[in-house]
């Protein structure tokens, strides 16, 4: 029996099964997985692509919405710092003013008005015997907007006689637009004077977009024509010949962007032009573009906007130019650097007399005013000093108090203007006579290294009118006016007699003028003695005052009170503490020269103190005003005191040691008082007329003697000071209080006028004898 192997039923053998396979199954199953990874390749790429460019918009629209509102706030809001205004004050004319024609002429010259034989537009006068007829312009005072206006100045005698407008008229006052003495910049470098559109001339502004985008009303910011129309010319050319930037792409680029050259800044300038016309008008646009863009350089900043380019180029009003001068402008927009009619006058003209055939082409000017225009020859002002190195040691005194009287900088900045006391022609008089007065001292007396410090004040106002702070006038370092105290000598002596007079004393009373010695409370003494080391006995005060006589003020200064004397200073105006020494009677105090003026100010003023001051008012760039001036009178001393010491004044420049200003002003009557300190080292004089008071030091920085005195060093500056100008005679009117009467000279009672050698003199009412005896 064969034996059989057998299967365990669990391990039963699998069925196969074969499938029968394509040949080409194989390849179809590779292209089926190519097209699956292409498709997903392309989805992703799909994605990609629309995600990014999603991306892509958001961003720019993100940069967009970034750049509107930065375009938005700088266009809307101050859209420059702009420079401090400074002017002086405005030449005014009343009838019956003491004036000459010479000193209007002189006014006009500064303000670049010019002289014709017939007035047709502003900026023009007029002379016909002793008649001015002038075409003032337009300006905006502190007190609001004046139009331009014809008025005529008639004059008899030395004085005004009186006013008439165009129709002939009698008018009760008028007055000139202020000069503009300084433009104080700022961080940014940049100078403009801000003009609104409608005060730009038609022509300019017409040749401006002839020139520079004849299309600017019509596009949108941004011009594919001019783009495409320069590429093409430049391609021709080789080089680059013409630019395709629109108005508003250049004000975009001046105005937000720097001056790299790139494809960033060149969309960035696109983007920035096409906000500006949509966010804008076109007039707003063009205002923006007239007041920013670069004209040229002035030192260390760059002239901006065509208003200021006219001043700088022509030094006149935008609104005054020629047909010739506007060409000149618009031709240097393209390049001011290139087109400097300073440096290059021969391509300049040749870019100019372009600028004016477009001009006559385009119906701008008529033939016969192209040909008119193409013959004048470039007539460039020359470039004068920088405005804040004209005036160094006034404006110093502005900026003083422009800093308390506006402490916010972002109101500065935003381009206020400031209307000063400032008068130009006693500036020049009194720069004039220290550069002439100096040199003079020092080869007379043989002396070397004098300064000078000397300031004018406005006695009605109490406003500093000119202020000279050092030798080197266009210094703008020390301010000896301001800042350099020293021993003032004599100028003490008016306070004594003014504490006198409003006492028991008179102008005829006698001082002892005799050998003294004063005994101080430490036990030293002090022997005081005249400047000419001689004894009068006996002297009237008048006497003793004209001729500033050193013992008998000591003997009155401490018969009335040695604080008596430092109180009345200090009444006077001066605010530092005084000492109360009896040295201090002659002098042994020091201040300044300010402090000088602001004492002399309150006696020429009859008595009635105000704080000095260079502003008379400040407004910001819109024109309200933010300060104005307003002088507070205080009576501080009697009527008859100060009339009494302005009587010893007088007489110190008739007979006394100020008798000097006497021989070159003999009909003129004026007052003064010279100051001396210790071995000559300083030299003052304080004089002033009717309306102008005037302080002068002579010194040495380093304090040495000088071998001047008050009379033969500041007094020779104050001298040639006045000569040049029209000093008014003093026309003080006689209190109630006060009477006039005869003094007996021996005696200083009053007497009958043959009783003895006798002087007329002012006395107190209550003092008075009608009817006096021979004594």
């Amino acid at each position: 029996m064969s034996e059989k192997k057998r299967t365990p039923a669990n391990k039963s053998k699998p069925k196969r099964t074969t499938k029968k396979k394509s040949p080409n199954s194989k390849k179809v199953s590779f292209k089926q997985r190519v097209g699956i990874l292409k498709s997903r390749i392309l989805q992703t790429l799909w994605s990609l692509i629309w995600k990014g460019g999603l991306a892509v918009c958001c961003a720019v629209a993100m940069y967009v919405v970034y750049l509107d509102a930065k375009v938005s706030k700088q266009f809307e809001g101050n859209k420059w710092q702009l420079p401090v205004q400074v002017y002086a004050r405005a030449m005014t004319f009343y009838p019956d003013q003491y004036l000459s024609e010479k000193e209007v002429i002189w006014e006009l010259e500064r303000l670049n008005y010019s002289r014709v034989n017939r007035i047709n537009r502003t900026g023009q006068y007029l002379v016909q015997g002793r008649t001015i007829t002038v075409f003032r312009r337009a300006f905006e005072f502190y007190e609001g907007a004046e139009s331009s206006r014809v008025f005529t100045l008639n004059f008899a005698g030395k004085k005004l006689a009186n006013i008439v407008d165009k129709g002939g008229r009698r008018i009760v006052g008028e007055r000139l637009e202020p000069v503009q003495i300084a433009r104080i910049g700022n961080e940014t470098n940049q100078d403009r004077e801000f003009v609104p559109l409608e005060k730009f001339p038609n022509v300019l502004k017409q040749a401006l977009l002839v020139v520079e985008d004849r299309n600017f009303y019509e596009h949108y910011g941004v011009s594919v024509w001019s783009i495409m129309r320069a590429l093409y010319s430049n391609i021709r050319a080789g080089r680059t010949v013409q630019g395709g930037s629109t108005l508003t792409q250049q004000l975009a680029k001046n105005f937000y962007l720097t001056r790299e050259r790139s494809l960033v800044r060149k969309i960035n300038e696109a983007f920035i032009a096409l906000i500006l016309d949509y966010r804008y008008s076109k007039d707003e646009i063009l205002e923006a573009y007239l007041n920013e863009v670069y004209l040229g350089q002035a030192y260390n900043q760059g002239v901006h906007g065509l208003g200021l380019a006219s001043e700088f180029y022509f030094a006149k009003p935008v609104d005054e130019l020629e047909f010739d001068q506007v060409a000149l402008l618009v031709a240097m927009v393209k390049g001011p650097s290139f087109y400097n009619p300073r440096r290059y006058p021969e391509r300049t003209m040749e870019r100019r007399d372009l600028v004016l055939r477009l001009m006559a082409e385009n119906g701008i000017i008529t033939t016969t005013e192209y040909r008119q225009s193409l013959e004048r020859k470039i007539d460039i002002q020359p470039l004068k000093e920088s405005l804040l190195q004209s005036y160094p040691g006034y404006l110093e005194l502005v900026n003083r108090e422009l800093k308390d009287l506006v402490p916010n900088e972002d109101v500065i900045h935003a381009g206020v203007r400031i209307f000063t006391y400032f008068e130009l022609q006693k500036q020049s008089a009194m720069e004039e006579a220290i550069t002439s007065g100096l040199p003079y001292l020092e080869r007379r007396f043989g002396i070397s290294g004098l300064e000078v410090a000397m300031v004018s004040v406005n006695t009605e106002k109490a406003g500093v009118s000119a202020l000279v702070s050092g030798r080197q006038m266009r210094f703008s370092g020390f301010n000896r006016v301001l800042d350099t105290k020293r021993s003032v000598g004599s100028l003490v002596k008016p306070a004594i007699y003014l504490t006198a007079l409003q006492q028991d004393f008179t102008l005829g009373t006698l001082l002892d003028d005799s050998p003294l010695q004063v005994t101080d409370s430490s036990g030293k003494t002090w022997s005081p003695e005249n400047f000419d080391h001689q004894f009068r006995g006996p002297v009237p005060l008048y006497e003793a005052f004209s001729k500033s006589l050193n013992i008998p003020a000591v003997n009155l200064g401490l018969d009335v009170g040695v604080h008596q004397v430092a109180d009345t200073m200090s009444e006077l105006g001066v605010k530092s503490d005084i000492p109360t020494y009896p040295s201090m009677l002659l002098g042994a105090v020091e201040l300044s020269s300010f402090d000088v003026a602001q004492m002399y100010t309150t006696l020429a003023a009859n008595g009635k103190y105000s704080e000095l001051t260079s502003i008379s008012a400040i407004t910001n760039a819109s024109g309200k005003t933010l300060y104005k001036h307003q002088p507070k009178r205080e009576n501080r001393f009697d009527p008859a005191s100060v009339y009494m010491t302005k009587y010893g004044l007088k007489r110190v420049t008739k007979s006394g040691t100020g008798k000097r200003l006497n021989k070159h002003f003999p009909s003129v009557q004026l007052a003064g008082k010279t100051g001396t300190s210790n071995n000559m080292r300083d030299s003052w004089f304080t004089g002033f007329d009717h309306n102008t008071v005037t302080v002068a030091w002579v010194g040495r920085d380093d304090n040495k003697p000088t071998k001047l005195t008050g009379g033969t060093g500041a007094l020779e500056l104050y001298i040639r000071y006045l000569k040049p100008l029209n000093p008014q005679a003093i026309a003080d009117e006689r209190p109630a209080g006060v009477k006039w009467a005869f003094v007996n000279k021996k005696t200083g009672e009053q007497a009958a006028p043959h009783c003895g050698p006798t002087i007329q003199l002012p006395l107190r009412a209550e003092l008075f004898n009608p009817k006096p005896s021979c004594q």
